[in-house]
C-alpha cells in the first residue's frame, strides 16, 4: 500500500493556491493551457500520497464541486448574445446540426461494436469546462469562431444531459418528479428574466449603482451569488448533479442577458472563479484519478474509445466550413473532443444502473484524462501564432 501523508485542508489549500499561481506562468512558457497544468498538478498530488482527514475531505470536495458549479455559471455569463443577435439563430442551428450528426455517428459506431445506446450518449458529450478556459486564454472567446465552438459544446453537453436523464428514467421504467423539476427550472428562468427586465426598465439608476467599482457593499456580487444559488438549490432538491449544472449555466445566461457588455461585475466574478474556485476543481479532478482502474481491463478499451471519441467530433465539425477555414474546422473538432467531469459522472451513473461494467467505466475515465490533456493542447498549438 502506498504511503499517504495526512495534512490539514488549509495546508492543501495553500499548496493549491501556490500552484494555481505558478501554473499559468509555466503553462504560458511551454505553450499548454493552464487547465492541463492544473490537472497534471492534481495527479502529482495524488501520486505523492496526499490524504485528508474526513472533515478536510468534505471541505475540499465542496470547494471543488462549487468550483464546477461556478465554472458553469461563468460559461453562461461568457456567452456573447450580441453575436446571436448579429447572426440570428445561425450559431445555434449549426451547433444543433453538429450534435445531431455526432449522436448519429456515435450510435452507429457503438452499435457496430456491440455496445448499447448509453455508451453512444456518453461519447456524444463535450467539455464546456475545458473549452471555455482554452479559447479564453487564446483571446478567441468573444470572436465568432470562439462563440461558435462554445455554443456547439454547450448544446452537446446540454442535450446529452437531457437525453441521459430521460434514458435513465425510461430504463428504470418510471417517470419521476425530477422531470417536472427540469421543467420548473426553465419556467423559473423565464420568470426571473421577465421580472429582471421590468426592474431594469423602472429602476435603471439604482441598479447601475450596484455595478460601480467603488460600491462598498458589493451588492452586484451578492445579487449574482443569490441568483446562482437560487437555481442551483432548486436543482439540488432532486439530488441530480446534472440538473444543478444546468441551473448554474442558466443563472449565468440570465446575468448575461440582463447585464451584457463587460461590466465591472463580470471582472469581479471572473476574479473569484478563475482566480480561486475553478483551479481547485481542476486540481481535484487530477487528485481523484484512479490509476488502479488501468489494471481492471479497461486499458484495452481505451484505443477504441479514443478513436470513436475523435471521429464523432471531428467529422461533424467539418460543418464549420460554412463559416470558417479547414484548419479552424478541424481544430474545433479536436477541442470539442475534450471530455472531463460530465463523462466521468455519466460513467458512474451507467455503472450504478448496470448499463456499463467496471472495465468500461475505467476506460472512460482514462479517455477523459487523455482528451482533457491532449485536445486543448493540440488546439492551442494550432492557433498559437494567431
Amino acid at each position: 500500500m502506498p504511503m499517504t501523508l495526512t495534512i490539514s485542508p488549509y495546508v492543501l489549500l495553500l499548496a493549491i493556491a501556490g500552484f494555481a499561481f505558478i501554473i499559468p506562468i509555466l503553462s504560458g512558457r511551454i505553450g499548454v493551457p493552464a487547465v492541463v497544468g492544473e490537472i497534471i498538478c492534481g495527479i502529482l498530488f495524488g501520486l505523492l500520497g496526499f490524504s485528508l482527514e474526513a472533515e478536510g475531505r468534505i471541505v475540499i470536495d465542496f470547494l471543488a464541486s462549487f468550483g464546477l458549479i461556478f465554472l458553469m455559471f461563468l460559461v453562461g455569463l461568457e456567452i456573447d448574445f450580441s453575436k446571436v443577435e448579429v447572426h440570428g439563430v445561425k450559431l445555434f442551428i449549426l451547433g444543433t446540426f453538429i450534435f445531431i450528426i455526432t449522436l448519429g455517428i456515435s450510435i452507429f459506431l457503438t452499435t457496430k461494436l456491440g455496445f448499447g445506446l448509453y455508451l453512444a450518449l456518453v461519447l456524444s458529450t463535450s467539455a464546456v469546462g475545458l473549452t471555455v478556459p482554452t479559447i479564453r486564454e487564446l483571446g478567441l472567446l468573444k470572436s465568432d469562431f470562439g462563440q461558435t465552438i462554445l455554443i456547439s459544446a454547450f448544446i452537446a453537453d446540454f442535450a446529452t444531459v437531457l437525453l441521459v436523464t430521460v434514458y435513465t428514467l425510461h430504463f428504470k421504467k418510471e417517470v419521476t418528479w425530477e422531470l417536472f423539476l427540469i421543467a420548473l427550472v426553465f419556467i423559473l428562468f423565464f420568470m426571473v428574466y421577465y421580472v429582471g427586465k421590468l426592474v431594469i426598465w423602472h429602476y435603471p439608476e439604482r441598479l447601475s449603482a450596484w455595478f460601480k467599482s467603488d460600491q462598498p457593499t458589493e451588492m452586484g456580487v451578492r445579487a449574482a451569488f443569490a441568483l446562482l444559488l437560487v437555481f442551483v438549490a432548486l436543482s439540488e432538491i432532486a439530488d441530480i448533479k446534472a440538473i444543478a449544472i444546468l441551473g448554474a449555466f442558466l443563472a449565468g445566461v440570465m446575468l448575461s442577458l440582463l447585464f451584457r457588455g463587460g461590466t465591472v461585475l463580470e471582472q469581479k466574478l471572473y476574479g473569484i472563479g478563475y482566480g480561486f474556485l475553478i483551479p481547485i476543481f481542476f486540481i481535484s479532478v487530477g487528485m481523484q484519478f484512479d490509476l488502479g482502474a488501468l489494471t481492471r481491463g479497461g486499458i484495452y478499451l481505451v484505443p477504441m474509445l479514443l478513436l470513436i471519441a475523435l471521429a464523432v467530433k471531428i467529422a461533424p465539425s467539418l460543418l464549420f466550413l460554412v463559416r470558417h477555414s479547414l484548419k479552424d474546422s478541424i481544430s474545433a473538432g479536436v477541442l470539442l473532443s475534450s471530455r472531463l467531469s460530465l463523462i466521468i459522472a455519466m460513467a458512474a451513473v451507467g455503472l450504478e444502473l448496470g448499463l456499463i461494467d467496471t472495465a468500461m467505466e475505467s476506460a472512460i475515465i482514462v479517455l477523459a484524462l487523455i482528451t482533457s490533456i491532449s485536445c486543448p493542447t493540440i488546439f492551442k498549438k494550432m492557433h498559437q501564432k494567431e
